[in-house]
């Protein structure tokens, strides 16, 4: 098997690891492809030419932290679906008025949630909620969503389950410096809660002057709907009548998407090419609407109906965003067979607060792009299974989880979290029983488990911790540490701090978070270790800059979750979030300063 090191010296293996850290920063910038699978490439530059071996790997995938990760987002899909948890919120929204207060109660307790559970599944939960509240005070959900993906992302530094990157700091650390260096589930209360404290303050004092005032993409439908959807009639004396819409050729007209049709006994959403059209079809299309006059001008017997109104009752036009990770994201839409997998069909796409024009199936998709859907009767059964979009429009009943067993499992969750806390058993144990409890019980069921699991997660976990063993096995760690740490040391250990938080954070916040503490942690505790100074420092240090990412939408999942819904643009979060990311900088070194120095 071929060996770098039997070619090169320590110095060009170590440049080596260097380079191909550098090339997936910079494939993760351009996001060339999926994340998952960059961090998969690296891994495999790694293990060929024997920087690393596949034990390393094996060992990074079984590590005992993405395993808990795995079951923290895992449990926390199974309580987004508990009435207990809805009805908490349900009560907040419904009885709250006025910007100030709904804005302090739900940053508060967001905030405090987020701290045990993870916060993915809790921003998807309340995504409709707070724009249905918004919607209810006059108020635009611009003003209301990004301040509750921070309020998200500040209550993760409350624990170490808060946020999977405080659980990947602490096992790195666990793996340079041994079991007796990990953290306790509270260690980040000490820094973290003064700063959802002075979060808080910021969003309540300069939220409202700040964010932008936008309409959402269903209230631009409400106001414009010829924007969006233009209805036809088929005349008795239309040629279309009897033949397929194969034959009819309405599926490839220019720049219109043939959306539905609805009859006097049903609504076909999404209708196939052999479905057979009849006299008294009203035919829906979606795309570029100012063509339909060139369609009538046809002599297909096609017409304006008259009763408009009538008719747009039945369409039941709702909201979803391409996640994160998503399966859908650079592809065509075309090619996402999405009609068949979600019974609804796509009739507007909006990025970076646009509209986007031109024919809806050459469109290609991104991470964050929000889409407005006719569903179907199916819709919201498939999209409940499926991960490749989340809807965020429609305030619905999501639970299947009856009360009795919604309780057992909110019981056994603090449960499973105090263990823990109190020291009796490890996190991992825990959680361990607390999974095969729910499965003995029949709380949950392992099929829902399987579905539940987020591979594209674990894949990018367990490929960044092989990338961070490659940096302390080859030393390149160390380098870094003493070629380019050690240039900040005339400043002091706080100006190293500084410039280590500088780091991390524009890394997170161009990349992802599990990436940039990756790689940046072990060169900080490689120069804490050769300069003699508490590895823990550094550690936090890392660690709240890798999460507290406020300065794009995508450096966090849920600062992309709400992209979309506020008609946000890229600049919109930068103008909001530097601030406080300049805010938090300085006060996680306030912080270490007067705790360790």
């Amino acid at each position: 098997m071929f060996q770098l090191s039997e070619y090169f010296d320590d110095f060009g293996v170590q440049i080596y690891v260097i380079v191909v850290i550098i090339f997936t920063i910079f494939l993760l910038y351009k996001e060339v492809y999926n994340t998952s699978i960059t961090f998969l490439g690296a891994v495999g530059f790694l293990v060929l030419p024997g920087v690393i071996s596949t034990n390393d790997v094996l060992s990074s995938f079984a590590n005992e932290q993405v395993a808990v990760i795995a079951m923290l987002l895992i449990i926390g899909q199974f309580l987004k679906r508990s009435p207990v948890i809805e009805n908490v919120f349900q009560r907040l929204f419904l009885k709250t008025k006025g910007y100030l207060k709904f804005t302090f109660k739900m940053s508060a307790y967001v905030s405090l949630f987020s701290g045990f559970m993870n916060n993915t599944p809790l921003v998807a939960l309340l995504l409709p909620y707070v724009v249905d509240w918004g919607k209810k005070n006059n108020i635009s959900p611009s003003k209301l969503l990004i301040p509750l993906s921070f309020a998200a992302i500040m209550g993760g530094g409350l624990t170490l389950i808060g946020t999977s990157t405080n659980l990947i700091a602490n096992s790195i650390v666990v793996g340079k410096l041994g079991a007796s260096a990990g953290l306790s589930m509270f260690s980040f209360f000490q820094i973290g809660g003064p700063l959802v404290v002075i979060g808080i303050l910021y969003i309540l004092i300069f939220g409202n002057k700040i964010l932008p005032d936008n309409s959402g993409m269903i209230s631009n439908f409400n106001k414009n709907k010829r924007e969006y959807l233009v209805d036809l009639l088929v005349t008795e004396k239309s040629p279309l009548v009897g033949k397929t819409i194969g034959e009819s050729n309405l599926r490839s007209l220019k720049g219109l998407y043939l959306v539905e049709i609805v009859r006097p006994d049903k609504v076909r959403t999404a209708p196939g090419p052999k479905e057979i059209m009849r006299a008294g079809d009203y035919i829906i299309f979606a795309g570029e609407t100012d063509n339909i006059a060139d369609i009538i001008n046809l002599d297909l017997g096609l017409e304006m109906p008259n009763d408009l109104e009538k008719l747009q009752h039945k369409k039941e036009v709702v909201e979803v965003i391409v996640p994160y990770n998503s399966s859908l994201s650079r592809k065509k839409i075309k090619d996402t067979d999405f009609r068949a997998k979600f019974d609804a069909a796509i009739i507007a796409v909006r990025r970076d607060g646009e509209k986007l024009y031109g024919k809806i199936g050459e469109m290609i998709l991104q991470k964050g792009d929000m889409m407005l859907c006719v569903a179907g009767h199916d819709f919201y059964k498939r999209i409940d299974q499926a991960k490749e979009v989340t809807l965020i429009s429609n305030v619905r009943q999501l639970q299947d989880i009856d009360g009795k067993k919604s309780t057992s499992l909110i019981i056994s969750t603090i449960i499973a979290i105090c263990l823990p806390a109190l020291g009796l058993i490890s996190l991992f144990e825990s959680l361990l029983l607390l999974f095969i409890f729910l499965l003995l019980t029949k709380v949950v069921l392992f099929g829902e488990v399987k579905r539940a699991i987020n591979i594209n997660l674990i894949a990018i976990m367990g490929g960044a911790l092989s990338i961070g063993v490659a940096m302390d096995k080859s030393g390149s760690a160390e380098l870094i540490a003493t070629q380019g740490l050690n240039l900040l040391q005339p400043l002091g250990v706080m100006g190293v701090l500084a410039g280590v938080y500088l780091i991390t954070n524009l890394l997170a916040a161009y990349m992802t978070n599990i990436a940039a503490v990756s790689i940046v942690l072990p060169v900080a505790l490689s120069f804490a270790e050769l300069n003699g100074y508490n590895y823990q420092p550094f550690l936090f240090c890392v660690a709240f800059a890798g999460s507290k990412t406020f300065l794009t939408p995508i450096g966090y999942q849920t600062n992309l979750m709400v992209y979309g819904p506020g008609g946000y643009k890229f600049r919109d979060y930068f103008k909001f979030g530097f601030p406080l990311t300049a805010v938090f900088m300085i006060s996680t070194l306030i912080l270490l300063k007067v705790i360790y120095f």
